[in-house]
């Protein structure tokens, strides 16, 4: 299966956040794809949004993806949120000791229908 297949990714605007929508699978398989979304999306971004609920299935490769964004984001003067994943997804922030961050997580917003 080529990474394209195993994840697609919507990036879009919403006022100064960018917002990046995965759904698939985010591994070792496709990360160059997810880590090129971020670069783009991050580009005259005030906020940057991840969100993780269409992801079926998460790695440590895209636990580095969001720890390394969060680096990115303190360094850069732009804040940086995700939107829960579904429970296994979660497992793996609450593995590395991170579920807890509340300046990591946020809830999507209601008024879009649960859309971020």
């Amino acid at each position: 299966m080529t990474p394209s297949s195993q994840l697609s990714l919507e990036v879009r605007r919403e006022g100064d956040a960018a917002v990046v929508v995965a759904r698939g699978d985010i591994d070792l398989s496709t990360l160059t794809q997810a880590s090129a979304a971020l670069d783009e999306a991050r580009l005259g971004a005030g906020s940057l949004i991840v969100d993780l609920r269409e992801v079926g299935f998460m790695d440590t490769s895209g636990l580095r993806l969001v720890i390394e964004e969060q680096r990115r984001a303190a360094e850069g003067g732009y804040r940086f949120a995700v939107i829960r994943g579904a429970a296994r997804v979660q497992r793996l922030f609450e593995i590395a000791g991170l579920a807890g961050d509340h300046d990591l997580f946020i809830e999507p917003p209601a008024d879009r229908g649960g859309a971020a």
